[in-house]
């Protein structure tokens, strides 16, 4: 196993799409905050302008947070679940999962590996965005912190970060049984939109794609609580799901 876990761990290291999401979700998150924030500041009755006040809630460092909160859990889905589709789905598109009947280790191993390389990346990735966020965050001077639990933010926003960057791994099951990208681009976007749609009618904190953004903007208002149990189910289901895919790749057969 650890010979398959360095195998992918190279592969990912050098792969043109993980480096590129990296770059653009540590970059882009916080300056998309920081823009956010300074429309909002500005005002004005433009349709930016009115999304952007719609979107920041209080001043300073709790509207920067509270925003970061809401794009995290945005971005930490989308970049990863491109991932996770691109390490499933090439296997099928760059025909060369027939070749991995071949290595003296089994197809399942392989899977697993994907999994646990790509949640580690996605660790990585949550704690180098946060970083960056409050990097900018004081280098714009954004407000001050006295009164500010940043701690605590930064907590929920870790939390809340990787749960969300594993979860979007579940990805790889449908780039594996649809044998390709689109597929998985397709579910990518489907769940982003189903997810959307859960928050809005109040039963997010039950749907495990929703409840760590939630968990992130915990006590702000109208955001409903997200308990123990709710968030628990978030790396049960991805357990689940990742010992599914686990499992059919065990059994796949070329086609």
């Amino acid at each position: 196993m650890k010979r398959v876990l360095t195998v992918e761990f190279v592969k990912t290291r050098r792969s043109t799409v993980v480096l590129v999401t990296t770059v653009l979700t540590v970059i882009l998150v916080p300056l998309l905050c920081l823009g956010f924030v300074a429309v909002a500041k500005a005002g004005g009755a433009g349709a930016v302008a009115l999304k952007a006040q719609a979107m920041v809630v209080g001043e300073g460092w709790e509207a920067y947070l509270g925003l970061l909160a809401q794009i995290v859990s945005i971005a930490m889905f989308i970049g990863p679940g491109v991932v996770a589709a691109w390490a499933f789905g090439r296997e099928f598109s760059d025909r060369t999962f027939p070749t991995l009947f071949g290595l003296p280790v089994s197809k399942g191993s392989i899977a697993a590996a994907k999994f646990v390389v790509l949640a580690c990346w996605g660790l990585v990735l949550t704690v180098l965005t946060l970083g960056a966020a409050v990097l900018i965050g004081l280098i714009a001077h954004v407000g001050p912190l006295a009164g500010i639990n940043v701690a605590g933010w930064l907590w929920r926003l870790l939390v809340a970060g990787f749960l969300t960057s594993t979860i979007s791994l579940t990805i790889g099951f449908v780039a594996s049984v649809g044998r390709g990208y689109l597929p998985a681009f397709g579910a990518l976007i489907l769940l982003t939109m189903i997810t959307q749609i859960a928050v809005l009618f109040g039963t997010g904190a039950w749907f495990p794609y929703a409840a760590p953004g939630l968990f992130a903007l915990q006590g702000a208002e109208g955001i409903a609580d997200v308990n123990a149990f709710q968030l628990l189910l978030v790396p049960v289901w991805t357990l689940f799901v990742s010992w599914l895919t686990v499992r059919w790749w065990n059994h796949a057969e070329v086609t």
